[in-house]
Order: structure tokens, then sequence, then C-alpha cells
């Protein structure tokens, strides 16, 4: 009990070490548009990334969702446990590759979004002139 204790207390003071505004943390102190094009090519790698993950694995988990409803029907118990046995491989593959590549897709489209509109508010000007 006390080994609980002590964790669920370090998890808490961990916890309140995060910042109020984690937004605040990456936004660089000055702005650099030679930066900021670095950081969309780099976010744009990520997001390609993502997508050539993410595509092959859906695909791989519906071919894997496939192979399990036809071995689900097969009348020949060996062809029927073949057919599960390869679906449940397939589809955990294609899970494996399709949730990182969701996830690096999704992580590299919010940090393309975020210089496109740090450059908007750059290129912006500081002051309106028209009434």
């Amino acid at each position: 009990m006390k080994g609980f204790t002590l964790a669920l207390v370090l998890a808490l003071s961990v916890a309140s070490f995060a910042q109020s505004r984690p937004d605040d943390s990456m936004s660089p102190l000055r702005v650099d548009p030679a930066q900021l094009d670095r950081t969309y090519r780099r976010a744009l790698w990520r997001r390609n990334v993502g997508i050539g993950l993410a595509a092959p694995g859906v695909a791989f988990l519906v071919l894997g969702c496939v192979l399990v409803g036809y071995g689900a029907n097969d009348p020949y118990p060996f062809a029927a446990g073949v057919e599960l046995a390869n679906g449940a491989v397939v589809g955990g593959v294609g899970l494996v590759i399709a949730i990182p590549g969701a996830v690096l897709w999704i992580t590299g489209q919010d940090d393309m979004d975020v210089t496109t509109w740090r450059k908007k508010q750059l290129l912006r000007p500081l002051v309106n002139v028209g009434f």
C-alpha cells in the first residue's frame, strides 16, 4: 500500500509541474521566417510519412478482417484455423502500422497549421491604418 501511495504522490507532483499553456513553450522567442520554413518542411515530412504508414496499415487491417470473416464461415476446420490465424496476424500488423501512421499524420498536419498561422501573423501589419 505504501508503494501505491508513493507512486500516486509522485505522479501527482509531476503533473503539478505541467505548464498551463503548452503552446507558449513551443513558440520561439523570436520569429524567423527561415525557422518557420524549416518547421513547415519537417511537419510536412512527418505528415507524409504518417499518410504512407496509415494507408497500408488500414489496408492490412481490412484484409485481416476479411480473412477472419472467411475463416469463421469455412466448414473445414483446418482451413478455418489457417484463415483465422492469418487474419489475426495480418490484422495485428495492420493495426501496429496504422496507429503510428495516424499519430504522425495528425501531429504533422497540426504543426503545419500552426506554422502557417504564425507565418500569416508575421506577414500581417501590426497596426491597422484603415478607418
